[in-house]
Parts: C-alpha cells; structure tokens; sequence
C-alpha cells in the first residue's frame, strides 16, 4: 500500500511552501495526497447561516489550493477535506488516515494562518503519525539530515525515520547526542573529571547503540555522530543550521499526556532552523 501525506493548506505563502515541500517529498515516494483545510469554528456564529458560510469559504480554499497543487506540476493521486471545526481535533482525527503530516510555519495572529503555526506544536504533539513542520529557508540540497539521539524508544523512532530519509535522499545522516552535567548550586564542586568522563562514555555508548543496525540496513549511507555538551535544544538548532531536514521524537503518550511534547521536540519546533518532522513515540 502507497503511502498517504496530509497536507495543511490555507493559501497563505508558508502554507504554499510547505505544500510544495511535501508534494515534492509524495513524489519522490509516489505518495498520495490529500490536502486539508480548516475553517477554525472558535471564533463564528453557531448559527446555520455563518456555519453554512465557512464551510463553503473553506471548500473554495481547498479548491484553489488544489488547483495550485496540480500548478505545482504534482501528477500523482491528490484529494481533498474542507472542514468546519477545531484545528487540532480535525487533524488529529485526519491524522489516523495518514502516514505524514505536513504544516506550514507561521507566526502571528489568532485568524489567518495561525492554526498551521502556533498551533502545530498541539498538532505535532496530539497526532497519529509523524509531523513535518516547514519554514519559509532556502533549499539545502545535498545537506544532511540531522537527528536528535537520546537513548529513549522514541529517538530509536527518530532515527529509523531519519535514516530512511537520508537513504533516500542520498546524504549523510548527523546523530546528534547532547548531554549537560547537572548544575546544581552549590554543588558544582562534586563534578569531577572522572564522573564527566563517565558521563562523556556513557553518552558515547548511547548513541553507539542508538545507530546500530543502521549500516546493515543501509550500507552506503554515511553516519556522522556527534556528542556534544550542551543542551539538547541548542545542540540539535545548531546541527541543523546546514541541514536539509532534522528529526526528533515526540515524547507524547496517552491522555492528557499526548498534549505535551518533549521539551526538546518543543524546543526546536520554536526555533525552525529547517523542516522540523517531529516522529511518533
């Protein structure tokens, strides 16, 4: 079975880069597209009437951004859902029948645009399947594709994700490990060098076992690792200043858990240095 991208569209010009990104991406994969776009009912009218009229503004947005897709030169399998509701419900719900979501970067207000920007780090968070979140930065082509490592079963995700993208893409993939001592203070005096280096080849061990497997799976693809002391928002930002893509694992679980991200995932959904895909944990 073909794979299925959701992208989030709402004609604005992020909206717009983040569509080509991802129908460039279902191309490369022949994958399906179904585009969506959400008239945000929290600010309308429940009557019939105004209801009866976002529906219909949202059905012509689809429309045209449909048409644009197909501007695009997209030829693949391409549909649509223009719906009235809450954002985040709506895609989390369309999130099931998706193996990628695709959410443009804004900023700004609470009408256009803002659902696919502020708000993706809910979508990212509450989602199904992995999120790529797309700001408006030059391509890198070529550039690596980064990815956050920690030891956890979600980074394990993140970089099965990522070193498929990277295989794909025929670029190196950058294993990012960062680690900080505890400062606590007063304390500072306990951190030997000994217990820092402990904690630098405990590091080291992790993210050995973090790529494992992934030469045999993929033989020629070159992975760089790279541990680093800093916090792990900063390290990962960094890293992915000349990347094509960076990968991180979302820390979301059941209930009301599934609201929140890890702090990292959260922390460069913030800064976008690249096209951000936040994976399933």
């Amino acid at each position: 079975m073909s794979e299925k991208y959701l992208i989030g569209v709402d004609g604005s010009e992020q909206s717009r880069v983040a569509l080509a990104w991802g129908l460039a991406r279902a191309t490369e994969r022949g994958a399906s597209v179904e585009l969506i776009h959400v008239a945000d009912d929290s600010f309308l009218s429940e009557s019939v009437a105004f209801l009866s009229e976002a529906q219909q503004a949202s059905e012509q947005m689809l429309q045209a951004e449909m048409a644009y897709a197909r501007e695009l030169g997209f030829a693949g399998g391409i549909t649509g859902s223009a719906v009235v509701g809450h954002p985040i419900a709506e895609i989390e719900s369309a999130s099931k029948r998706a193996d990628l979501v695709v959410l443009g970067a804004h900023q700004g207000g609470r009408f256009s645009g803002s659902f696919f920007g502020t708000r993706a780090v809910k979508v990212a968070a509450t989602s199904h399947c992995p999120v790529a979140v797309i700001p408006q930065v030059e391509a890198r082509p070529n550039a690596p594709v980064v990815v956050g490592v920690d030891g956890s079963d979600a980074s394990k995700r993140a970089i099965a994700f990522a070193a498929e993208q990277a295989s794909l893409r025929e670029v190196p993939l950058v294993a990012v490990y960062a680690w900080m001592p505890p400062l606590t203070p007063g304390l500072e005096y306990l951190w030997s060098e000994e217990l820092v280096e402990s904690q630098r080849a405990a590091a080291e061990e992790a993210i050995a076992i973090g790529v494992a497997g992934i030469a045999h799976r993929y033989p020629d693809l070159e992975v760089r690792r790279e541990i680093v002391q800093s916090s792990p928002v900063a390290a990962l930002v960094q890293a992915a200043e000349h990347a094509e893509l960076l990968v991180v694992g979302s820390r979301g679980r059941g209930g009301i858990s599934r609201l929140l991200l890890g702090s990292v995932s959260h922390g460069v959904l913030q800064a976008l240095p690249c096209p951000v895909v936040v994976t399933r944990g």
